[in-house]
């Protein structure tokens, strides 16, 4: 799956998953393209299905 399917899967917008995938907070693509990186659809499904902490993390004192 490329960008634009992954991005619809997942409900949110290509912007945001490319910053969730620079920050480590997705999974790694499988093999990265002129044209963009791909994922296979397992592997989002399994981003999907692993519950994540909502919100920001808050910085300690």
């Amino acid at each position: 799956m490329g960008l634009s399917e992954v991005s619809e899967m997942v409900g949110m917008s290509k912007q945001n998953v490319r910053t969730y995938l620079e920050r480590g907070q997705f999974p790694q693509p499988v093999k990265v393209l002129a044209s963009g990186p791909l994922w296979l659809r397992v592997q989002i499904q399994m981003w999907l299905d692993t519950p994540r902490p909502r919100g920001r993390r808050r910085k300690e004192n």
